[in-house]
């Protein structure tokens, strides 16, 4: 009987085989001026579409797609979620050589598995330029017919500032991004939302408030737009298929009037799940089944996550009929509030996930258990960050060639993801699907990307049956180039001759430049860093002509090693009213985020300082600091500034030597 099986099987695949039909695409991906909340700027389109065209396909098909680059910049392609050959996969360094401009790459593998999917561009932070799209695959048997109609949208994030900007800004330390939005932690909020307790709590623990999205985003888009609809007619029932293109921007998503039904969850069908609301991470998708419940155009809104705006899918035909308002959420409790209706009525649906994913109740069709005569393997992964400095990492390490997980063909591997920090990670393995165990047991939803929310932990299990190496990495765009990231390595297996000699440019740890300073009445002081993940060259100076018989100065250059969230040592030199001396000691930053610096000179005079600040509110900070030095004795300031604008600051001080000032600060 088996063998009779295993023959009948072998005909269907060799009829398949026979069958497959070669579909072919041309992307051409290029500079297009584009207009976002009445901004023109530049975007990167695929044949002239923000977003890229989705590519249909049925499975068993061979996909046949040519990637032209027209820009003046290298790029590249990856499949998101597809199971394909590791030379198709797209990363530029892992799987093949970049797009340089001017060329094409041929891309040519066979459709596995149907389902949504999506594409997008892996290199630099194009993908927040615009290079993304979709992807629908569809089954080779059709099921009987239980939709009217079908239709794919892309959301998305948007920012008008240039995306290697955006990094720089959070590489410096800048809160500019959380006062546009009205989300950052102060004194007064805390005190109105009751979480000063909390606040202070956090500051206890030397940890930076919850930030739920490290970006100020323009607009929120479905399909390019603000708002999309979707004409039905009323009991039309519609299967949307859902992607989250977004860079840095989880989606609640919440019907205007009752339930919506999950089928497939990153292209895997599981248990229907009826929901009227949902949390979707980036990088997911989602396949759901929507019946226009009577007269009316509904609402699904994809609200972000931090409350910053959202973008509408309206479903019917007629008045629309709004969704309900979502509460902001609670950055000192991490409460994610409750729904509240339209007109003032309070929502109780008993399957509410407001703020959650629905990863509990995802059951796959089928068990997903791993073989049974596999060894498995269990490998902790710590998802770690340094918010002060804004670099990412999993087990305090940053993405480079000395930290390559090495797994095995043949045996099961469960990644124990831990997150020590106060954001969500997406994290994403290519090439694989992976378990996400749940409480389902042997019917855990089988999925290529999970949130690890703030402080938890997810568990996923996947069989090692690829080759080569594949990239496991948070997909918040911004997380993943500032280190977040792994390459994931068979044993044995040799990489690709032509990715010899440039594998090394996939762990460049890129510096970057940032300035600030305040020029005020009395004084100027600020500071001049060039800084990557562990290494800093950092410049001060202070100069101050009020109160002093001649002008008083202070320069000092040093090179800084970072050795962890807390510690770091530096050396350099220090001048000082024409005095010039050596200067060496370390950095440490206590409870309730005390900052310290412990210095000795050639000299032989030792220096102590203890700095602090407080955002009193949005835009108002207080911040002093206290200096002893066994030369020059105690020396101590006292100010508030106002942030203007994210160059722009007006400060007011005192300083202990040169008196009282105001003045602007200027940040670059």
């Amino acid at each position: 009987m088996k063998s009779i099986v295993q023959v009948i099987t072998l005909f269907i695949i060799l009829l398949n085989s026979c069958s497959a039909k070669t579909v072919e695409y041309d992307l051409v991906i290029d500079y297009k001026r584009v207009e976002f909340n009445n901004k023109t700027t530049i975007a990167m389109a695929v044949n002239g579409l923000v977003p890229a065209p989705t590519l249909y396909f049925q499975q068993g098909d061979i996909a046949q797609i040519n990637v032209s680059n027209q820009m003046n910049v290298e790029t590249s392609v990856h499949w998101h979620g597809l199971l394909i050959p590791n030379h198709q996969d797209g990363v530029p360094y892992v799987n093949h050589p970049p797009i340089e401009p001017g060329a094409a790459h041929l891309f040519k593998f066979e459709l596995k598995h149907p389902g949504t999917y999506w594409y997008h561009s892996h290199t630099g932070l194009q993908e927040q330029r615009g290079v993304y799209g979709a992807i629908v695959i569809y089954p080779t048997i059709k099921p009987a017919p239980y939709f009217d109609q079908q239709t794919t949208v892309v959301l998305s994030d948007w920012i008008n500032e240039d995306p290697d900007e955006v990094l720089r800004t959070l590489k410096s330390g800048s809160d500019f991004y959380s006062i546009k939005k009205g989300s950052q932690q102060n004194v007064l909020s805390a005190i109105q939302q009751g979480g000063l307790k909390h606040f202070f709590k956090q500051s206890l623990n030397r940890m930076s408030g919850m930030d739920i999205s490290d970006v100020a985003y323009d607009a929120f888009l479905a399909n390019g737009q603000t708002e999309t609809i979707i004409p039905a007619k009323v009991g039309d029932v519609v299967k949307l298929r859902l992607v989250n293109a977004a860079t840095a921007t989880y989606f609640n998503l919440q019907f205007a009037k009752g339930d919506i039904q999950i089928i497939a969850a990153d292209g895997n069908d599981v248990l229907p799940l009826n929901t009227n609301n949902f949390l979707m991470a980036i990088a997911e998708t989602y396949t759901l089944l929507i019946t226009v419940p009577e007269p009316g155009l509904f609402e699904l809104r994809a609200s972000a996550q931090d409350g910053s705006g959202y973008s509408s899918i309206w479903i019917g035909s007629g008045e629309r009929v709004v969704a309900p308002d979502i509460k902001n959420p609670d950055p000192y409790t991490m409460n994610m509030s409750e729904h509240k209706m339209a007109h003032g009525m309070k929502h109780n649906i008993s399957n509410d996930m407001n703020g959650q994913t629905p990863y509990k109740k995802l059951k796959a069709l089928s068990a997903t258990t791993l073989p049974i005569d596999n060894k498995t393997r269990e490998i902790q992964l710590d998802l770690t960050g340094d918010m002060r400095r804004y670099v990412w990492s999993i087990n305090n390490e940053i993405l480079s060639a000395d930290n390559v997980i090495k797994i095995s063909r043949g045996e099961n591997l469960r990644f124990v993801l831990n997150n020590k920090t106060m954001m969500h990670h997406p994290m994403h393995l290519h090439g694989h699907f992976f378990r996400v165990l749940n409480d389902q047991g042997a019917y855990s939803p089988l999925k290529h990307t999970v949130d690890v929310p703030p402080m938890g932990q997810q568990i996923i299990e996947f069989e090692g049956n690829e080759k080569q190496d594949w990239f496991f990495h948070c997909h918040i765009l911004y997380h993943a180039k500032a280190g977040m990231a792994r390459v994931i390595s068979y044993k044995d297996d040799l990489i690709d001759a032509e990715l010899v000699d440039i594998r090394h440019k996939l762990y460049s740890d890129k510096g970057f430049f940032y300035t600030n300073g305040a020029l005020l009445s009395q004084m100027t002081e600020g500071e001049a860093v060039l800084t990557n993940s562990k290494n800093t060259l950092h410049t001060d100076w202070q100069i101050g002509w009020q109160n002093v018989p001649s002008t008083e100065y202070e320069v000092n250059i040093s090179y800084e090693r970072t050795f962890s969230r807390f510690f770091s040592g530096f050396a350099g030199v220090s001048l000082e009213d024409d005095t010039a001396r050596g200067i060496f000691g370390f950095k440490y930053l206590f409870p309730l985020k005390f900052e310290t610096e412990w210095r000795v000179d050639t000299l032989g005079d030792l220096r102590i300082t203890l700095a602090n600040d407080i955002q009193l509110t949005q835009r108002i900070n207080l911040f002093a600091d206290y200096e002893y030095d066994t030369e020059s004795q105690e020396e101590w300031q006292l100010g508030i500034e106002y942030s203007i604008s994210k160059n722009l600051g007006f400060v007011t001080q005192f300083h202990s030597d040169f008196g009282v000032g105001a003045g602007f600060k200027l940040a670059y």
